[in-house]
Order: C-alpha cells, then sequence, then structure tokens
C-alpha cells in the first residue's frame, strides 16, 4: 500500500489491526470477524507501529519472549535465522529504548516475520535501515510471498523491488 509520505497508509493499518474504528463494512480474518470477537482477531495480526514506546523497558530478549508468547505460531527456529540475518545479536540484552531507529525496526521485523500471524502489516518497514538488513528483510518478504501462507501487508511511498505482490493500493 502506497501513499506520497502522508499518513493516510498508518491509519489504514491501523485499521486492519483493529486500533482504529471503521465507519461501514466489517473485517474478518479467518473467519473471525473482528466486530465480533475483537481478541481473537488481534491474536491472528501482527503490528507494531515504528515509533512504539510500550516496549521501551524490555531487553531485546525479553520482547521477543512476550511476542512469541502472544502468537501460537510463534517460530523459534525462524527467530533464530532473523537475529542472525537482521545481526541483532549484540542487542539481545540491550533495553529496547537504548536502540538506534534501526535496529528498532530490525527487532519489530523479527518478531513480525517470526509470528506466524495470519496478518502481518509493517509500516516503512525499510526506514533506517542499512542496507545488508533492507536486502534480508526483502529477501525474507519475497520468502514470505513465495510461500503463500501469510498476508503481509505493507505501507510505504513505494513498492519494494523484487518482492511478488498480489496487490498494490495507492492511497495518493
Amino acid at each position: 500500500m502506497c501513499d506520497e509520505e502522508g499518513e493516510c497508509k498508518t491509519d489504514f493499518l491501523r485499521l486492519l489491526a483493529a486500533e482504529l474504528p471503521y465507519a461501514a463494512g466489517s473485517l474478518s480474518l479467518q473467519g473471525v470477524a473482528q466486530h465480533a470477537d475483537m481478541s481473537a482477531y488481534r491474536q491472528q495480526v501482527f503490528w507494531i507501529e515504528p515509533l512504539a514506546a510500550e516496549y521501551d523497558e524490555f531487553t531485546v530478549e525479553g520482547f521477543f519472549s512476550l511476542q512469541a508468547s502472544r502468537y501460537a505460531g510463534f517460530d523459534q527456529a525462524a527467530l533464530l535465522h532473523l537475529i542472525d540475518g537482521l545481526a541483532l545479536e549484540p542487542h539481545l540484552f540491550k533495553q529496547i529504548l537504548m536502540l538506534s531507529a534501526g535496529t528498532r525496526r530490525k527487532v519489530w521485523i523479527a518478531a513480525a516475520f517470526a509470528s506466524g500471524a495470519a496478518l502481518t502489516l509493517l509500516d516503512d518497514p525499510l526506514a533506517a535501515l542499512d542496507k545488508s538488513s533492507a536486502t534480508f528483510v526483502l529477501s525474507q518478504m519475497a520468502a514470505l510471498a513465495q510461500a503463500g501462507q501469510r498476508a503481509l501487508v505493507l505501507g510505504d511511498y513505494q513498492a519494494p523491488a523484487n518482492v511478488p505482490l498480489a496487490a498494490r493500493i495507492d492511497l495518493g
């Protein structure tokens, strides 16, 4: 989903994450209607706003443990691969508030990909990432797209290169 630097994409992602009310229609995910069972709906959605502060006091390792307890399909083997691919090992025992914007984003992305959530929402996923991390993230997105088991919705100013898309929505 593309938006020319506006906030429409973030609001749309928040709507899909059940953080904003919708005016008409309904949202369902794997047979669970958001309006009927908000908790069950949210358990299938991975969403963390890039500037989220509610996890600042957690260590990276503690944050990953929290996410593993939240998502039934959390994949520990995938998390280890993501920690390695995103060079997060030196940061595992640091508090999230101590991390740079790019490292914080890598933590969110590692948790998102490992979560196993039916719907994963990422806002500006490549912002503040170094080139090797951005390349790794793109390869992980492409692998998820090829697997076809989960939905990944990205909000960005342009579509990611070399990632097969089911659809593109321009909000601008």
